[in-house]
């Protein structure tokens, strides 16, 4: 079996089974790995939502000399440009916003 291929749902079933199948001591193993999957997570998250809120003042201290409808004007602009790039690859539909 090709678990590539499967669907979320697919891997969610298969995973049932296969632990379903396990003797409780297996079980316990199990239920340690996701809880250790899940701190690795949330670290990973926590760890990313710091560089973000680095990344984000560093901006704004280069923009704090810019006019609000210079940032806006930008802010505009990007955001175009993002909509623009998913349009192309398909990911936005043009027109799913009011106004287009």
């Amino acid at each position: 079996m090709n678990v590539q291929s499967l669907t979320p749902q697919d891997l969610v079933r298969q995973a049932i089974i296969k632990v379903a199948q396990l003797s409780e001591k297996d079980l316990v193993v199990v239920i340690e790995m996701i809880d250790e999957l899940k701190k690795q997570s949330a670290k990973t998250n926590r760890e990313r939502a710091e560089e973000i809120v680095v990344q984000a003042r560093a901006r704004a201290a280069e923009m704090s000399h810019l006019s609000r409808e210079e940032v806006m004007e930008r802010f505009g602009r990007t955001m175009e440009a993002i909509r623009a790039e998913a349009i192309e690859k398909g990911t936005a539909i043009e027109g799913e916003l009011e106004g287009d």
